[in-house]
């Protein structure tokens, strides 16, 4: 079974951080300074990466050789590409994390390590989903450093998920009406990805994590031949594992998937067979009415926020 990454003790005391289960395959300083930064890489990517100029920590922090996609006041993401005698050329996506706090200035003057950086904990989270077989992304690398003025920097690298498509992208294009002689079909091969996703959703759920986020658009699929689905949960930036006081995230999370489900693909019928594979029941018990209710009025006050989904 994997291990985590070295703690936060551990990379704070020196510059070269000590090798912690699957996630120190190997390891990277951009230099020796007072700054350390830790850099960890997927042993099968270190050959690409060292093509792309990107074997360092401030060479991926530093480097614009992609497709930037979105740019935020604290993060940028950004498309790549790279090259390998292993895989050949490959897509992968890179989180460039940067911020500067109080809190973060004094951890730096205190020697305290950079703590969860958002970089950790989506690399964590990835290896986490690995262990509970839930298909998500490949890590390539990811890393983190704390400047002396507080700037808290890291970055997290993964591979593209090449030939898959968004959940409510896919659904209007896949389960287009055409004919009547193929509806049956159609129906079938619905009922088997709600399915899919839906067992997807009930095992992050019981392993002790919520998503946050969980919208359509953070399950991708693809269809290897007809009816036969991959479905991969990604965007795990923000997930959250809780023992207590779980219940009104995962109505939460039920409640994003259902306000972003598409209405004109996603029929009530539809709803109910995914809450059922969900629930693992054939007929609803008072305590699963009680908790769709719940669902319902999350969804409901998600409307009146954010406005009906088209």
């Amino acid at each position: 079974m994997a291990a985590k990454p070295p703690s936060t003790s551990e990379r704070a005391s020196t510059s070269a951080p000590r090798r912690s289960g699957s996630l120190a395959g190997s390891h990277a300083n951009a230099q020796s300074s007072a700054e350390p930064s830790f850099m960890w890489v997927d042993p099968s990517d270190k050959e690409a990466l060292a093509r792309a100029g990107l074997a360092t920590f401030d060479a991926m922090l530093a480097t614009t050789d992609g497709k930037l996609l979105r740019a935020l006041p604290d993060r940028e993401n950004w498309r790549l590409e790279l090259h390998d005698a292993q895989h050949g050329t490959r897509g992968a996506y890179l989180k460039k994390h940067h911020t500067r706090t109080w809190g973060q200035w004094w951890r730096a003057r205190l020697g305290a390590g950079p703590g969860a950086t958002a970089g950790r904990v989506e690399a964590e989270n990835i290896e986490a989903m690995s262990r509970l077989e839930i298909p998500a992304m490949r890590l390539i690398a990811w890393g983190e450093k704390l400047h002396g003025d507080g700037l808290l920097e890291s970055f997290v690298l993964t591979d593209e998920l090449a030939g898959y498509t968004q959940l409510d992208y896919y659904l209007p294009v896949r389960f287009a009406q055409r004919s009547h002689d193929d509806r049956h079909r159609r129906d079938r091969d619905r009922d088997r990805l709600t399915r899919q996703v839906a067992a997807i959703a009930r095992r992050f759920h019981e392993s002790g994590y919520n998503h946050r986020d969980l919208y359509c658009c953070h399950f991708f699929i693809r269809e290897d031949a007809p009816g036969e689905f991959r479905v991969n949960l990604i965007d795990l930036q923000r997930v959250q594992h809780r023992r207590r006081f779980r219940w009104r995230w995962i109505i939460k999370d039920l409640a994003q998937l259902a306000y972003s489900a598409p209405r004109d693909q996603v029929s009530c019928s539809q709803k109910m067979r995914f809450i059922k594979a969900y629930l693992g029941v054939l007929k609803l018990r008072p305590i699963d009415k009680r908790f769709i209710r719940d669902v319902l009025r999350k969804k409901w006050f998600m409307e009146r926020k954010l406005g009906v989904k088209a």
